[in-house]
């Protein structure tokens, strides 16, 4: 925790650190949304389904994008049966109509359950089942699954470090704000990573790191505005027979 009157000091276990630079590196984790009955059951997110070492029976995927879409493919080739439930209106939103749809129709050709406008999402615990509603009309189907993961998107791991007793400004979903070359309001103080929102990519998590040495380091000044982020949605798809 970074004290308001020495913000060039950190708290750590007790002990106090203090120094002319500090670099917030702080990452992000799985964002769970506040689903009605979600604290009653297991569930797993992106970061402990890597640790599965058995094969669902059913898996329920929320979200139905990037993340959502990658274990749902795999999972079903493992030979679950996946059913993906997304409260918009498409998959991958913010990509072209097309695109989603194509990717609907991939994932749909090899059993992959799909429920988009699922505006009213419960979960409760039946018979050592998970029950999922998806929809709030009384009498609307139900699915139920043996394993449910969450794949709703990440939240950086702003919430407890004091930032505000250093006058830290972060914005509204908690990423710390930062200029082209990843400094904050505060002198002395930058953030690089998922923490600051400016990709939230390993790839570009690393080129923070080679920006901030470019500029602390070798005087050159390289900024974020000027590089142009890739990313990309892992799929496979085969065309024909071939793969």
């Amino acid at each position: 925790m970074v004290g308001r009157r020495a913000a060039n000091s950190v708290s750590v276990n007790g002990q106090i650190l203090e120094a002319d630079k500090i670099i917030l590196n702080v990452s992000g984790r799985a964002t769970v949304p506040p689903i009605p009955g979600i604290e009653g059951v297991d569930y797993f997110t992106n970061t402990n389904m890597m640790e599965v070492d058995f094969l669902p029976e059913h898996l329920i995927i929320i979200g139905g994008s990037y993340i959502g879409l990658e274990f749902a493919q795999m999972y079903r080739r493992f030979g679950s049966r996946v059913t993906v439930v997304e409260m918009g209106p498409r998959l991958i939103g913010r990509e072209d109509e097309d695109v989603s749809d194509t990717v609907r129709e991939i994932l749909e050709n090899e059993g992959v359950e799909i429920r988009t406008n699922a505006s009213c999402i419960s979960i409760e615990k039946q018979n050592g089942k998970i029950v999922l509603n998806a929809d709030c009309e009384e009498g609307a189907e139900k699915i139920v699954g043996s394993h449910i993961l969450l794949a709703v998107g990440r939240k950086p791991n702003t919430d407890d470090l004091g930032l505000d007793k250093a006058g830290v400004e972060t914005d509204e979903r908690g990423y710390v704000t930062v200029d082209d070359f990843l400094r904050i309001n505060v002198p002395g103080i930058w953030a690089i990573g998922d923490v600051n929102g400016r990709g939230a990519f390993t790839h570009t998590s690393y080129n923070d790191y080679e920006i901030l040495a470019a500029n602390m380091f070798d005087n050159d000044p390289r900024k974020v505005s000027d590089r142009i982020t890739n990313y990309g949605l892992f799929m496979v798809h085969h065309w024909g027979g071939l793969a």
